[in-house]
């Protein structure tokens, strides 16, 4: 379908999906919620990744990381918003047991209408530009050329380099630790810290406001230094620090833990998501980072499952010390995640070296290696928009060998020698040699059929 089309489709069942959530909040009818929010998550979890192959189509090299940043950062302040605006839109519309609730979720309807409109917007704005580049380049982008000339296929997930499937382990270890973590963030400052419920929600809005602004700022610092491995490491350090922290020093602030897991993750997201687009290939990144995010996808919901025996009731009176005793399995197990992401970052390090290291390359190296590559691929280019079209296949080659031969005269018809003399079956004649009593194409796949053979023959 394209990246295009791809970007319509899901949005468009987001809308849909949030229009039968806030339907069936207003009917007070469970199965049309829960059937919504299914619609919902078939959308939105596919608009991501047409959304990250629409960045990494129109960014390339030393912008990659802060246009990823940029949307990361987008991302992280709509949660922010929807968390901080909800609650005023319930109350302001009378609270939730009189229609204030639905009215918050009609509220999000006209929030997708708007991305959807955001979309229709966008994807003429590239349809625009792609006209522009075939009007002043070549008859289409190059870009939709390769994916023209290396259609993508399910069984093309096989190819995918082990540095991809290590960057899969990488991103399923690092966003369980840290999502899973939030999700029970609340009662854990209200169970092991005391704090109240407003206050603990507050500091688990944090990470949320601190990667919006921090997102854009990491991802300008990969792109101009490179290195993009260690600022993983970096990140996976500082988390695997965070939860063990958590579990082993009681005093330990849970201010500075929050704020340093928002950091973290800034850092994480801004170097990981980009290091797709270097090692696969153009054709394939939709694949890939459709993969990206359903193992994602799948850490998140098997994670939970693993946590929620150890986490402690909600309703329990233990004191903070003993709360302390009973949370330190859960931290311990977030820690073990993150220090698993780093084992799995190192050897991502060593299988990049024996490829090239071009994920953990300098900015300097990945932009001379932009350039050298889209010089060849302007060569090639050049080479062929030179070369004569009926020159470009072995058709002529064999045709020109055999009238070396004496097997066949300049005046006879070219044979195309992947059909028999009567030639395909799908195409009409078109004339007919007055000295050989069967028909064939005038034209076939750009190549000239015909009675030219002599002059072409001569001239090559």
């Amino acid at each position: 379908l394209g990246v295009r089309w791809g970007c319509f489709i899901c949005c468009s069942t987001l809308v849909l999906g949030q229009a039968l959530v806030s339907v069936g909040t207003k009917w007070h009818s469970l199965y049309v919620v829960l059937f919504g929010r299914f619609v919902f998550g078939l959308g939105g979890e596919t608009l991501t990744v047409a959304q990250s192959t629409y960045t990494a189509q129109w960014f390339k090299g030393a912008e990659l990381s802060t246009a990823f940043g940029v949307c990361l950062s987008f991302s992280r302040l709509g949660s922010a918003v929807n968390f901080d605006l909800s609650p005023l839109f319930v109350d302001h519309f009378g609270g939730a047991g009189n229609g204030g609730f639905s009215a918050a979720m009609y509220m999000g309807t006209v929030a997708c209408l708007i991305s959807l409109l955001c979309t229709i917007v966008l994807n003429f704005m590239d349809y625009r530009a792609e006209r522009m580049r075939a009007r002043s380049a070549m008859s289409k982008s190059q870009s939709e050329a390769n994916l023209e000339e290396q259609p993508v296929r399910l069984s093309d997930v096989a190819t995918f380099p082990v540095s991809v499937w290590l960057i899969f382990l990488i991103t399923i270890a690092f966003y369980s630790s840290v999502f899973v973590f939030l999700q029970n963030g609340v009662q854990f400052l209200e169970q092991q810290y005391g704090y109240q419920e407003k206050q603990a929600a507050l500091y688990m809005s944090l990470p949320y406001t601190v990667s919006a602004a921090a997102c854009p700022i990491f991802g300008y610092l990969v792109d101009k230094t490179g290195r993009a491995i260690l600022w993983i490491l970096l990140a996976m350090s500082m988390l695997c620090y965070i939860h063990y922290s958590f579990a082993w020093i009681p005093d330990f602030p849970p201010m500075w833990g929050v704020v340093g897991m928002g950091l973290a993750y800034s850092i994480c997201a801004a170097a990981l998501w980009p290091c797709i687009a270097i090692v696969v290939d153009m054709h394939m990144l939709g694949m890939a980072y459709g993969l990206m995010t359903a193992l994602m996808n799948l850490g998140l919901a098997v994670c939970p499952i693993v946590i929620s025996p150890l986490l402690p009731d909600a309703d329990s009176k233990a004191t903070p010390a003993e709360f302390a005793e009973m949370y330190r399995d859960v931290m311990n197990t977030f820690g073990g995640m993150a220090a698993f992401a780093i084992v799995v970052t190192l050897l991502l390090w060593a299988v990049d070296l024996r490829a090239g290291g071009w994920l953990n390359a300098s900015a300097a190296m990945l932009q001379e290696h932009e350039i050298a590559v889209a010089k060849e691929e302007a060569r090639r280019q050049q080479l062929i928009d030179s070369t004569p079209m009926a020159y470009r296949t072995h058709t002529h080659q064999r045709n020109k060998y055999l009238t070396r031969l004496g097997i066949r005269q300049h005046h006879q018809p070219r044979l195309a020698p992947e059909y028999g003399p009567e030639g395909p079956e799908w195409l009409q004649p078109r004339f007919r040699h007055p000295d050989v009593d069967v028909h064939f194409p005038e034209e076939r796949e750009g190549l000239v059929l015909g009675r030219h053979g002599a002059d072409d023959d001569e001239d090559a």
